[in-house]
C-alpha cells in the first residue's frame, strides 16, 4: 500500500506535465485560421479553455494578448514541483 502512495506524487506530475503540453499546443493553434474549429481544436478547447478562462479573469490580456497560457504553465510547473518536494 505504501508503494502506491510513493508512486502517487509521481503520476500526478506527469498528468500536470501532459496538461502542459495541451496548454502549449492549444496557443499554438491560434497560429493557423480555423484551427480551433477542427477535431482537435474542439477537444483541447474543452479541455484547456476553463482553466485559461479563469486565469484570464484574474491576468486581463494586453494590447490583445493573452498571457494565460504562460501563466498557467508557470503555476502548473510551480504546483508539480512543490508537490513532488513534499511528498
Amino acid at each position: 500500500m505504501d508503494s502506491i502512495f510513493i508512486g502517487l506524487p509521481y503520476v500526478i506530475a506527469r498528468l500536470i506535465g501532459a496538461y502542459e503540453v495541451l496548454i502549449i499546443i492549444y496557443a499554438l493553434l491560434s497560429w493557423f485560421p480555423g484551427a480551433y474549429r477542427s477535431k482537435l481544436g474542439q477537444i483541447l478547447t474543452r479541455m484547456v479553455a476553463p482553466f485559461l478562462n479563469m486565469i484570464d479573469r484574474v491576468v486581463p490580456s494586453i494590447m490583445g494578448m493573452s498571457f494565460a497560457p504562460l501563466i498557467a504553465i508557470i503555476l502548473l510547473e510551480i504546483l508539480s514541483r512543490i508537490l513532488l518536494s513534499i511528498l
